[in-house]
């Protein structure tokens, strides 16, 4: 488990709306974190004013303020409350590719294909069963005093995202929980609306076949395609890096792609000097000019081979000036012109996301 793993804030934002709704002290939920936010002695919403200037959050911080908010608030339930605040568009782009999927199983399917896009914090494991599928969350690589939450919240975020896919209620045929300090079977069977065993040998949720070959409402084929691979291109862009700075580094350029960052800028955000980042860097055997360019160039094809979009379009996406300025660089890093580049690409181009989500029934449109 990589716990330097960066992601955004929005499991961050989840657990501190639950603690600012018990009335407890967020910036004891941020204790030996690192992480800070503006009013945060204030309890309440109020304190959550400035949640957005943390932009994103290591795996070892969430992991911190669970264990914070778990000894603050010790009472089992406090996960089913975080969980019920997940939707598709919490996951962003992977939240798109499982709307648009063709049945709740492809959805699923979807979710294993891009796992690090997902906000879990725990692996997941997939297991067809003669009644349907079992998924399990292994929650061994979590101290005991954080299991209990991150189960509840990832069993609830489970039916919470079914539910929204089927456009119904999901009620799976089972669920079992393996965790110390959880709340009776008769807690957990009025949440889920199934019957719960308390005193099993792991942590899963059994999803019904007919659950699983129900049609999607909003199927289609275009935009699913369109999504999934642009989630194939964000996880191939840092799948042959295993150094965790330079994976922080990746991540962070990545999610901040609209403008051009210099190396002090990251450094500052990472809590980092300038020189520090970029000796970390060198011992990983990175640079940061090495690294910035790659996720500029990697975008900057999938944007010509992708899309229609001109060229000024594309440089603006990327963080420059103008056309020509953006030109230089891409002939730079492939010694081609990007019209020239674009025009010898063999694949055939999708569609832009926006424009297939703009028009759902534009593609082949699954129904029932």
């Amino acid at each position: 488990m990589d716990w330097r793993q960066r992601r955004d804030n929005t499991n961050l934002r989840f657990l501190l709306e639950v603690a600012a709704q018990h009335g407890l002290d967020v910036s004891a939920c941020l204790s030996n974190t690192g992480l800070c936010l503006p009013g945060a002695g204030a309890r309440g919403e109020s304190a959550l004013a400035g949640i957005d200037a943390i932009e994103s959050v290591e795996l070892w911080q969430e992991l911190a303020v669970i264990r914070n908010l778990v000894a603050l608030h010790p009472a089992p339930g406090m996960g089913l409350q975080v969980g019920g605040r997940y939707h598709l568009t919490s996951l962003g782009l992977l939240g798109y590719a499982m709307l648009a999927s063709r049945t709740l199983r492809d959805a699923i399917d979807v979710t294993g294909r891009f796992r690090p896009l997902s906000l879990s914090i725990c692996p997941v494991a997939l297991e067809p069963r003669a009644e349907g599928l079992l998924m399990t969350l292994d929650e061994r690589v979590l101290p005991a005093d954080a299991r209990c939450l991150v189960v509840e919240r990832g069993m609830t975020a489970w039916q919470c995202l079914f539910s929204e896919l089927l456009q119904r209620p999901f009620v799976p045929l089972q669920v079992d929980l393996c965790v110390p300090g959880s709340a009776s079977p008769q807690v957990y069977a009025a949440h889920f609306r199934c019957p719960v065993d308390t005193r099993a040998q792991r942590n899963s949720m059994l999803i019904a076949g007919a659950d699983l070959e129900t049609p999607l409402p909003l199927a289609n084929t275009l935009t699913q395609r369109t999504c999934a691979s642009l989630c194939q291109h964000l996880c191939d862009s840092i799948e042959d890096i295993h150094a965790p700075l330079a994976r922080q580094v990746m991540h962070l350029l990545m999610g901040r792609s609209g403008r051009i960052h210099a190396a002090r800028e990251v450094a500052e955000h990472l809590g980092l000097s300038e020189r520090t980042l970029h000796r970390r860097l060198a011992v990983e055997g990175y640079s940061y000019r090495r690294l910035d360019e790659r996720v500029r160039r990697n975008l900057a094809e999938r944007l010509l081979s992708d899309s229609g979009l001109a060229l000024d379009s594309i440089a603006r996406q990327l963080g420059y000036a103008e056309a020509a300025s953006f030109s230089r660089a891409f002939k730079r890093w492939t010694g081609q012109a990007p019209d020239h580049w674009r025009r010898q690409r063999q694949a055939e181009p999708l569609e832009p996301l926006l424009q297939a989500l703009a028009h759902p029934g534009s593609g082949d449109r699954h129904r029932a």
